[in-house]
């Protein structure tokens, strides 16, 4: 047959009728029994090697149609009432002929691929007295599933023989051999790039090394699903796949873009769209598979160059280091590991690991109960149990994760004047959960260029949702300084600064009620907060002023043993006659010292003289009225 149309040629030029050539949309009013197409539709039906099909008028167009879309669409699944509206000019009028498909898939034309992602709603374009024709129909799942063309007629049309090596029913002997296919896989894809031959498509003759490469790369991943079918152990990828809820065609972004780490490439935006999409304006709508909201980037799994709109074709795209590394060595990364590559160039957080114990923290005794109550709430995660009572909001489902429990979400409010241990209290909390402590003043937030802000508060939050997502023990985020974000929200939003400040507001608002994980925020002023804020917080504390008690531990803790001379101070005289915050007892004790090293030979050492100016110094300089000198005049 080598002088001979085709069959898939053939299909090709039958299926292009219901296209327009300038756009690829089907043309409106087309008759099917046309003379042209008549004829046309004769030649398939009685090609030897389709006559044992007993092909009608309408299976022919049928299949055509299909043909034709696999090739223009570049493998996608097949929508069966968009298939049927080719041959019936809508969806509406579909309906009632799914008993066509039905036929052709017991024929073993077509197969159920997979399950769409966004379902069919049958009440949108059907009548009441057509439900009853649907019943029987409806038994083969075609409204749910996509559609595509079984292999074994694949090769048929093709009059190729078996050329992919081993056989489909093996199972997978380790995690090398299984990325070996989907190499194999994205190699044929990719050379079936459809914008490399787009102009040819509509030939009457389809390229014979296109059509071959098409036919590869279906070979390819039919092989894998049969393969990963009979296969009992799970291997990484199909984990990571499992876990973040990916689709196919974000699957074979990630994939695409392992084998160009492998191969030390970058991958430019451009060319990871050319390989998922049929034309400009799909790839335009594919854009959301890399953007900075989707799941991809959102996650940390893939990850994207700041400054590639200096180049002409895009943003530089790769696979995060980790990620990479436990699909290719089923190794995953340490939580250090991962904190440090998301955590990458970004001057919004800093990570601690904070070194004070809870029980060095000072503060009243119900404080310190009420605070460590909470931590054994959030330690028990008891969401489960008050989801069972009816008392947790459910309505936020968490996606992805689907291997480790997702953390619980605890916000706090810590309220008190500066220097009150507010955010001594976060690190001594962060410790006795065994986490490290991420911090952002929110004042860095705020930004001179229109917009800038709105981005950095979505940043804090996609990056800390990122951190519960990837890492087995998330750290405590602190939002320092959160006091004017937090206020009372304005009424008169006349000027755009306003604007800008209602509009962080709401964000923060929205982020706090999807918030998972451990979220401290402070402020000076408690008075102001908004009330829309103070119904998010799970646990809200007043820092007051320590008392004579309470400056004499504070005095202690940060004063060492090891420095000459603190065994003789009067620490008793200094916490009466000096009301001070643990944050000034802190700055006067190092400038003390600081002072006391400066000396020479026997005077190297602290004295009580040396405190008391540095307290004095203190005094005078604070402006908030809190901190008095007692038992002397002024």
């Amino acid at each position: 047959m080598s002088n001979a149309i085709k069959p898939h040629t053939l299909l090709l030029k039958l299926g292009q009728y219901f296209y327009n050539p300038e756009d690829n949309q089907e043309i409106s009013k087309i008759d099917i029994h046309t003379p042209s197409i008549i004829r046309l539709s004769k030649k398939v039906s009685s090609l030897s090697i389709l006559k044992p099909f007993k092909f009608n008028h309408i299976d022919t167009l049928l299949i055509s149609c299909a043909w034709f879309e696999t090739i223009k669409d570049g493998m996608r699944c097949i929508d069966p009432l968009d298939l049927l509206a080719r041959i019936y000019k809508n969806r509406s009028d579909s309906v009632d002929h799914l008993d066509k498909l039905v036929s052709l898939v017991e024929r073993n034309i077509f197969y159920s691929q997979k399950k769409r992602i966004r379902g069919t709603d049958i009440s949108s374009f059907i009548s009441s007295s057509e439900k009853e024709k649907l019943v029987s129909v409806l038994k083969s799942t075609l409204l749910e599933y996509d559609l595509s063309f079984h292999r074994s007629f694949i090769k048929l049309l093709m009059e190729e023989e078996e050329n992919i090596r081993g056989e489909f029913n093996k199972p997978y002997k380790d995690n090398k051999e299984y990325l070996s296919d989907w190499f194999q896989y994205i190699e044929n894809l990719d050379d079936c790039r459809f914008n490399d031959y787009q102009n040819n498509m509509l030939n009457s003759e389809l390229g014979e090394s296109e059509a071959n490469d098409l036919l590869k790369a279906i070979e390819w991943r039919d092989r894998i699903l049969s393969r990963t079918a009979v296969t009992e152990q799970a291997f990484p990828l199909q984990d990571i796949i499992e876990e973040y809820q990916l689709d196919e065609t974000e699957a074979t972004i990630l994939i695409y873009l392992v084998k160009e780490d492998m191969d030390d490439n970058r991958a430019d935006s451009d060319d990871v769209l050319q390989l998922i999409s049929r034309n400009q304006h799909e790839k335009y709508q594919n854009r959301a598979y890399i953007s900075d909201d989707s799941k991809l980037v959102k996650n940390g799994l893939i990850e994207t160059s700041e400054f590639s709109f200096f180049k002409s074709k895009g943003t530089d795209l790769r696979i995060a280091p980790d990620i990479v590394r436990h699909i290719i060595l089923k190794s995953p990364a340490t939580d250090e590991d991962r904190l440090k590559q998301i955590l990458k160039g970004d001057n919004l957080f800093t990570i601690l690991a904070p070194k004070q114990s809870f029980d060095e923290l000072i503060l009243p005794k119900e404080m310190k109960e009420t605070i460590r109550y909470g931590l054994g709430q959030y330690e028990q995660n008891v969401d489960s149990v008050l989801s069972e009572w009816g008392l947790y909001d459910t309505s936020m489902e968490v996606i992805g994760r689907a291997k480790r429990q997702m953390e619980p979400g605890m916000l706090m409010l810590f309220a008190g004047p500066p220097g009150t241990g507010k955010t001594f209290a976060a690190g001594a909390i962060a410790k006795a959960l065994g986490k490290n402590l991420l911090i952002t003043d929110v004042s860095k937030v705020q930004s001179m260029w229109v917009g800038q802000s709105e981005k950095n508060v979505r940043r804090i939050f996609t990056v800390f949702e990122r951190i519960v997502r990837r890492t087995e023990n998330p750290p405590v985020l602190l939002l320092n300084e959160a006091d004017q974000f937090l206020s009372r929200r304005l009424k008169d939003t006349g000027s755009s600064v306003d604007v800008m400040f209602n509009s962080m507001q709401n964000l923060f608002l929205e982020a706090f009620e999807k918030l998972r994980g451990v979220l401290i925020a402070t402020t000076n002023m408690k008075e102001n907060l908004d009330i829309a804020f103070s119904r998010r917080f799970h646990l809200k504390l007043d820092f007051p002023v320590p008392v004579e008690m309470e400056r004499m531990a504070l005095w202690n803790l940060h004063l060492p043993k090891t420095i000459p001379g603190v065994d003789e101070l009067d620490l008793h005289f200094l916490s009466k006659q000096y009301k001070l915050t643990g944050g000034q007892i802190t700055i006067i004790v190092k400038n003390a010292a600081t002072e006391a090293a400066s000396r020479k030979g026997k005077n190297k050492i602290l004295k009580l003289g040396d405190l008391m100016k540095y307290c004095d110094i203190e005094v005078a300089s604070t402006f908030d009225g809190n901190t008095m000198r007692f038992g002397f005049e002024a």
